[in-house]
């Protein structure tokens, strides 16, 4: 059999211009290409991918205004409310390349809480109050890069503080959180973007004897006369946000 050696013209875009690459591959007389010819333009498109993919360092500055809405929390003897609110986010975001990203976000947000029994009016007096709520989240983004557009999805960890001035001795309460977010990003420029994010957030087992309504760190204020012990639930909240990006660092993209 005679086999004769021809040149593969195979090109990629890098940052610095349209680069062109000659591969040798071995090509038989019926025209089948050799094993080594696909493993070498194999190992040409991982190459081409991860440079790419290096090239999309960089880091964001994302200033964002949403609003926040709680679900009714079930305790064993009433109904926590909390009010929706206007809330504030700024954060941080370094990508290693375009499809994943590290965030960390920190939020802010003064609601109204009380606890109701509609067997005694007298609890929801006892428990309203304004409360004082910052957040500190942190994790992996997942994007979908569609040119100026970047669809998303991430999860994130922390601890949210609650806290009430309305108490005689200001009371708080430190507490675990976890969120799922996803939405959209939109780049109007290498510079500036506007994103578009919705969020589920959860903060497991607080107690209805605590600062989220109006309860001093020493437990007074708690109506037990008329809902008996403390229990705790799950407060469960939903986020709708719109920011402005700040881009830095290199970027290719766009």
């Amino acid at each position: 059999m005679i086999r004769s050696t021809k040149y593969h013209e195979s090109h990629s875009r890098f940052s610095g211009g349209l680069r062109y690459i000659q591969l040798p591959t071995t090509t038989t007389m019926n025209g089948k290409s050799s094993s080594l010819g696909m493993i070498m333009r194999s190992l040409l498109l991982i190459i081409i991918l991860q440079s790419n993919a290096r090239g999309q360092k960089g880091f964001e500055l994302i200033g964002s205004l949403g609003q926040t809405f709680t679900s009714p929390i079930s305790y064993q003897n009433a109904i926590g409310h909390i009010s929706t609110t206007p809330t504030g986010f700024l954060s941080g975001l370094y990508h290693p390349n375009q499809y994943c990203g590290i965030e960390l976000s920190f939020s802010g947000f003064s609601p109204q809480s009380y606890l109701d029994d509609p067997a005694d009016i007298r609890v929801r007096v006892y428990t309203k109050s304004t409360i004082t709520v910052r957040r500190l989240l942190a994790g992996p983004n997942f994007y979908v890069p569609l040119k100026r557009v970047y669809l998303y999805m991430g999860g994130l960890l922390g601890f949210s503080n609650a806290v009430t001035t309305q108490t005689f001795y200001t009371s708080s309460l430190v507490s675990f959180t976890w969120a799922i977010q996803t939405g959209v990003a939109y780049y109007v420029s290498k510079l500036i973007g506007l994103r578009l994010n919705g969020s589920l957030i959860l903060t497991p087992n607080v107690s209805n004897n605590s600062a989220y309504f109006n309860v001093d760190k020493d437990g007074s204020g708690f109506p037990s006369f008329a809902i008996g012990d403390p229990s705790s639930a799950n407060i469960t909240q939903w986020n709708f946000s719109l920011g402005i990006i700040f881009r830095f660092g290199k970027d290719n993209t766009h």
